[in-house]
């Protein structure tokens, strides 16, 4: 048996196991991790079930923050699971297996113009992480190998189907071989794909806003100590957007990332951020963040951003005791 042969039969049964094994733990994750969250009890299924009905609407959320950005992304994501699915080629594939099954296929006009859609959006991905420098610094190269393996496939696969590389020998010859092996490559990485929430440290105040709107309880925040700690959860996020949406200081973004080690971890909720908690001058307790004081202290300075709400209107009232005209005279008199 040749490589290509390898390649187009054993090989790809071993990637199809791996990747339909790989999406039923998955799923079993996610219903593990959302059954030990603290939700009521009686409504656990229902909510459950709604929970990963909202999976497959991922970044809707973040659509009010950015309209365009996130429209094109829902464009590329629906190219990518619709076109093999549908495409003519990949259907005759499975009519012709063992399986014998079909389904009705995508014109192929249709098909030809969402590939040359998404490796379009693809270009636009891969140069802007680029080309735009606050982008650039906070990539990783994992970022730039998830835009390339994606596309890849779709690559091949067009200019299989229309003989663009059949002047180029070794191209010509191979292009099938490369096109299933980049295939293969794809499945497998988006069985080991996250799409995780990060905070930001530089622009995170702690101010614990995403924890709020998440409706899963992937974000937790605890104070333990002089610290608040933000605890998250991969298998539990349904990467709704909802964080992104609601950070005032756009310090939430949801990011890819591949990682076996993340794939077979369930628990514990790993720590993500950590911000310092500000004491009180006059009683001691700990009550807000300290990013968060700062941050309001470039707007308001008045003495109060150093006590906590309680000692605040402890000191409100002793001014307007000492301010009130009515306690001097009262305290003449009892002298």
């Amino acid at each position: 048996m040749d490589f290509g042969s390898f390649v187009e039969g054993p090989l790809l049964w071993i990637v199809f196991f791996i990747f339909i094994i790989g999406i039923i733990i998955r799923v079993a994750f996610f219903f593990y991790a959302i059954i030990k969250s603290g939700k009521d009890k009686d409504f656990r299924w229902s909510y459950i079930l709604a929970t990963f009905g909202r999976s497959f609407l991922p970044f809707h959320k973040a659509v009010t923050k950015k309209p365009i950005y996130t429209t094109l992304r829902y464009i590329f994501h629906i190219c990518v699971i619709v076109v093999p699915i549908w495409l003519s080629g990949h259907i005759s594939l499975w009519e012709e297996s063992r399986f014998e099954w079909g389904w009705r296929p995508l014109p192929d006009a249709w098909a030809d113009w969402m590939t040359l859609l998404l490796l379009a959006l693809a270009a636009y991905l891969l140069l802007r992480r680029i080309i735009l420098k606050n982008i650039r610094l906070n990539s990783l190269k994992t970022d730039y190998f998830l835009i390339i393996i994606t596309a890849l496939p779709f690559m091949t696969g067009y200019f299989l189907t229309h003989g663009s590389l059949d002047s180029i020998p070794f191209l010509g010859h191979n292009i099938w071989t490369i096109h299933v092996l980049s295939g293969e490559a794809m499945l497998i990485v988006v069985v080991f794909l996250f799409c995780r929430t990060r905070l930001n440290e530089e622009k995170c105040t702690g101010c614990a806003a995403c924890e709020i709107s998440c409706p899963t309880e992937t974000l937790e925040s605890n104070d333990e100590g002089k610290l608040r700690i933000f605890t998250y959860s991969h298998h539990q996020c349904i990467c709704c957007g909802a964080c992104v949406n609601t950070c005032p200081e756009e310090a939430a973004e949801l990011r890819h990332e591949i990682s076996l080690g993340m794939f077979f971890q369930k628990v514990p909720k790993q720590e993500i951020r950590s911000v310092e908690l500000k004491m009180c001058e006059r009683c001691g307790s700990l009550f807000a963040p300290v990013p968060q004081l700062n941050k309001i202290g470039q707007i308001i300075t008045d003495d109060y951003l150093r006590f906590c709400p309680r000692c605040r209107k402890a000191n409100l009232g002793d001014t307007l005791y000492q301010l009130a005209p009515w306690t001097k005279k009262l305290e003449k008199s009892m002298k």
